[in-house]
């Protein structure tokens, strides 16, 4: 009966872990995936400022980057106090399937002191993963990583008011 009990637990344990492993497998891919176009597609960007805007309480620099085969690349940055802050929305047929937010503590006349990043990668809708490095939100307890879709339909709506 022992036997019987071990097989089947460790039975049980090899698919529980072959499942978990299986999902490990599945975000690896997305995020390897995901990146690789993401990659391929900012290649084709100008470097160049499109908008400079005011909407919040400082100045930010956008490009948006609207490619042929119906992807869009948005990229914002500012400087305010001593961060220096990076967005980054990849769109693919209209829907987010990645974005990026840094933080960067740089205060004037100085080099970088520290960063903070974290890309989400999204599929239908949802936040399917996300990577994190440095020190920085990802490491407060109340944060909510499902932020960046509050984010995300803000700075649509601070297109909408740009105008052309």
């Amino acid at each position: 009966m022992k036997h019987i009990l071990l097989a089947l637990a460790m039975t049980l344990f090899g698919t529980v872990n072959g499942h978990t492993h299986s999902q490990d497998n599945t975000k690896e891919k997305l995020r390897t995936d995901t990146n690789a176009e993401f990659k391929r597609n900012i290649s084709k960007c100008s470097i160049e400022v499109d908008v400079v805007t005011d909407f919040g309480k400082k100045k930010e620099f956008w490009r948006i980057c609207n490619l042929d085969n119906n992807n869009r690349i948005i990229k914002i940055e500012s400087h305010s106090e001593d961060t220096y802050y990076q967005e980054a929305y990849f769109e693919r047929n209209g829907s987010l399937v990645y974005a990026a937010e840094t933080e960067r503590y740089m205060p004037k006349n100085h080099f970088t002191q520290q960063v903070w990043h974290c890309e989400f990668y999204i599929n239908n809708g949802k936040l399917v993963t996300m990577m994190s490095l440095g020190h920085g939100k990802t490491e407060m307890d109340d944060w909510n990583p499902n932020i960046i879709f509050e984010m995300y339909k803000g700075r649509l709506g601070e297109m909408e008011k740009i105008k052309e």
